[in-house]
């Protein structure tokens, strides 16, 4: 039995960059909707792509954790909705990436899946707290979320080029 330590120090290695990654991309390079109703911001790509490359425990927490402080540091009000959303994004994402693994078109529609729960999760959040004035929010973050899975795909393929993710693997 080899020693897993060197690979249990990469994922945290790589979980701990990645989140913070998500949280610079989330928190300062933001476009804000109209009406200063919320941000559109890239910290969705990172999540997604950590969920490809670490697995999806590591992708709920980098997604988890870059939100979330996000959130803290702008606007607490939606810290634990985002909290679900974010987890349920990099959960989803890599489970299905992991189950569907030999199919290599089909391994990335968890990203997809991932994204349309966050989707689901923040439409609650605007329902529950604005009542129905917030759910035109929904189409920023169907933009968001789907175009963040559709930008992390490629990315992924090109970090398979170079070999990453077989060095990440068991």
């Amino acid at each position: 039995m080899a020693n897993k330590t060197p690979r249990l120090i990469a994922k945290m290695t790589g979980a701990a960059i990645f989140a913070a990654l998500s949280f610079v991309l989330t928190a300062f390079a933001m476009i804000p909707y109209a009406g200063g109703a919320g941000y559109f911001n890239f910290g969705d790509i990172v999540d997604i792509l950590a969920s490809f490359l670490l697995g999806p425990l590591e992708g709920m927490l980098v997604g988890m954790i870059g939100g979330v402080t996000s959130d803290l540091l702008f606007n607490g009000a939606f810290a634990l909705w985002t909290l679900l959303a974010k987890g349920l994004l990099g959960l989803c994402s890599g489970f299905f990436f992991v189950i569907l693994r030999r199919r290599k078109a089909l391994r990335f529609l968890g990203g997809f899946l991932g994204a349309a729960l966050e989707v689901l999760v923040y439409l609650l959040a605007y329902y529950a707290m604005e009542g129905d004035g917030g759910l035109y929010q929904s189409a920023f973050d169907c933009l968001q979320a789907f175009g963040s899975a559709s930008v992390a795909i490629p990315l992924y393929l090109l970090l398979e080029k170079t070999g990453l993710p077989k060095r990440l693997e068991t």
